[in-house]
């Protein structure tokens, strides 16, 4: 009866690592996605000063300050994101 619950425990052990390791890799995706999403948020705003309006055109230079915070904001958040995915993947490779 002992050795069956010594192969159980190493089987349940082995089930543990793949799932540990399924989940490092499904986080390294979810980094590699959340660094697209900031890239492209870094060239809409590149784009965004590449037209910067004129100080005499108040309309359109409230527009793009609004668009350009709004931006920033969402690279904000992303990053904050990236630092939770990473905090992840440092507690998974400590659960191995």
């Amino acid at each position: 009866m002992t050795k069956k619950k010594n192969d159980d425990n190493e089987l349940f052990k082995s089930l543990l690592k793949l799932n540990i390791r399924y989940a490092i890799e499904d986080s390294n995706i979810n980094i590699r996605m959340i660094d697209n999403r900031i890239k492209s948020y870094q060239t809409l705003i590149g784009h965004l000063e590449d037209n910067k309006p004129f100080f005499f055109q108040k309309k359109k230079l409230i527009e793009y300050n609004n668009k350009k915070e709004e931006y920033e904001n969402k690279i904000s958040e992303l990053y904050a994101q990236l630092g939770g995915e990473y905090d992840l993947i440092e507690k998974l490779y400590s659960d191995i």
